[in-house]
């Protein structure tokens, strides 16, 4: 049951366009809570290993909760002197109104709900994963069902591009006229991170695959063709080859980045399999091949490379990142104990923003809703407060999940290895986005932590079941029959 409601939510969080509305991020949430209730014993077992993370993440959640405590206007005012100054930006009220006698620290509480049900929904994505994959029998379900709806979102991306290139899932019609919509996203940067996210624990279970039926040596060619299509080691393959390319195509110079830094990753950490498993070598220079095809038939390769070559060059796009990023400086400076509260990026720079850029696309003069960096919106809208357990819960990950693949010895070790590329890539791309802002990036990055970081050591075995699994049990002992 809480296999499938993990399957369910994943879906879910795509196919109600990323969950950007309110309405279908309340859906998500009851969906992920369904899902996390459903085995509350195994989902909030809370293993001692992992202790210090599960600790940062409900100080995360806490921390951001407290951002939304109405306290008295002169704490307030002492804690973050400069918040009155966006709340009479942005408040609405009357001519001569007296000013409230008390006030979060949030200068937009609504925007920081929002932005607490994201956390809270990733959150739980990753406990519940975590416990689905501790019990067994899971992991290659969920994988398998990345692989088929992670194929189907890539193939009808390209389509909605091509036939309503306006519209998020041919019905979701952008409000900026400077957005490019790309499958269920509105931003094709976002897009790019799901899609990183989704090609890189499938590619890992394509090399899995081929680990556990390796061709027939010595049989008839026939009979090895027949064992690797009656595998599902090709369609997995062609699924994260296709996943990959769908990636390139939406010519995202920050999810490059972070493919790119998902490959090192993969290189790095299998690098001691790769020496030993001689059958991973033809799937993973096969996978490289099939990729390269794609990419020469289908991708922009010169846009793409112009644009690369921008980055490098300080071009228009490189300038305004810069930009906005300088202009974020002021408001960690002003709000460096207490942010000016989570999703409130927007809000402040109504009053922050100094610099006038002309968006030729909008025809109109440009306003610096999100950082373009998800570690400088962090830092401006939380401060030390968030920051602090967003670090530590960000190198608790990294440590665990080195571990968790040192330890892994089984043939889901590549399943590994794919969550943590996803996730490494995940980070990378965050330098210039901020893409898991979105409650679809935030589910699918918790799934992966829960796909690196699960134990099975953990979960209780049925009295039933038994200590030694059957073929390491030992052989039974002769009996000596009487004549």
């Amino acid at each position: 049951m809480q296999r499938t409601l993990l399957i369910l939510l994943f879906a879910t969080s795509y196919l109600l366009f990323a969950g950007v509305t309110s309405w279908s991020l309340g859906v998500l949430l009851v969906i992920a809570a369904c899902a996390a209730l459903s085995a509350p014993a195994s989902t909030f077992s809370f293993p001692v290993r992992m202790r210090t993370l599960d600790v940062a993440l409900i100080a995360l959640i806490a921390a951001i909760g407290l951002q939304l405590v109405p306290l008295p206007i002169g704490v307030v005012n002492a804690i973050s002197p400069h918040g009155a100054d966006i709340r009479e930006a942005v408040r609405f009220a009357p001519l001569g109104a007296p000013p409230p006698a008390t006030a979060p620290l949030s200068v937009n509480p609504a925007a920081t709900v929002i932005s607490l049900a994201c956390v809270v929904l990733g959150v739980l994505s990753f406990w519940t994963a975590r416990a689905v994959f501790g019990a067994g029998g899971s992991t290659r379900v969920f994988c398998k069902t990345l692989a088929f709806l992670g194929v189907l979102a890539a193939v009808m991306a390209v389509v909605q591009k091509a036939v309503a290139p306006r519209a998020a899932l041919f019905v979701l019609i952008a409000e900026a006229r400077s957005a490019s919509p790309f499958g269920a996203f509105i931003n094709r940067n976002h897009f790019a991170a799901w899609m990183l996210m989704v090609a890189a624990p499938v590619a890992g279970y394509s090399i899995a695959r081929v680990r556990t039926h390796p061709p027939r040596r010595g049989g008839r060619w026939r009979e090895s063709i027949a064992q690797i299509l009656g595998s599902g080691m090709v369609f997995t393959t062609i699924a994260a080859g296709v996943m990959i390319s769908v990636l390139l195509m939406t010519l995202s110079r920050s999810a490059l980045a972070g493919l790119s830094a998902a490959a090192i990753t993969g290189w790095y950490l299998g690098k001691p399999r790769l020496s030993t498993e001689r059958t991973s070598v033809p799937a993973v220079l096969g996978f490289v091949g099939f990729v390269l095809v794609v990419l020469v038939l289908f991708v922009d390769v010169d846009r793409l490379a112009s644009r690369i070559e921008e980055s490098f060059s300080g071009g228009a796009s490189a300038f305004d990142r810069l930009t906005i990023w300088r202009e974020s400086l002021p408001i960690a400076r002003d709000f460096w104990l207490t942010g000016s509260g989570a999703g409130t990026y927007s809000n402040a720079m109504t009053v922050y923003q100094q610099t006038r850029v002309w968006v030729g696309a909008m025809q109109n003069w440009a306003h610096f809703n999100n950082a373009h960096s998800h570690y400088v919106q962090l830092i401006a809208e939380g401060g030390l407060l968030l920051a602090v357990p967003s670090l530590v819960a960000l190198f608790s990950l990294a440590r665990l999940g080195l571990r968790a693949v040192r330890a892994d010895k089984g043939e889901m070790f590549w399943v590994r290895i794919g969550a943590a590329a996803g996730l490494v890539g995940l980070a990378v791309q965050s330098i210039w986005e901020v893409a898991l802002l979105m409650p679809a990036n935030a589910v699918l990055a918790g799934m992966l932590a829960g796909l690196l970081l699960y134990d099975r050591a953990q979960v209780a075995r049925p009295a039933t079941q038994p200590e030694t699994p059957p073929d390491e049990m030992p052989p039974p002992l002769p009996v000596r029959m009487a004549r």
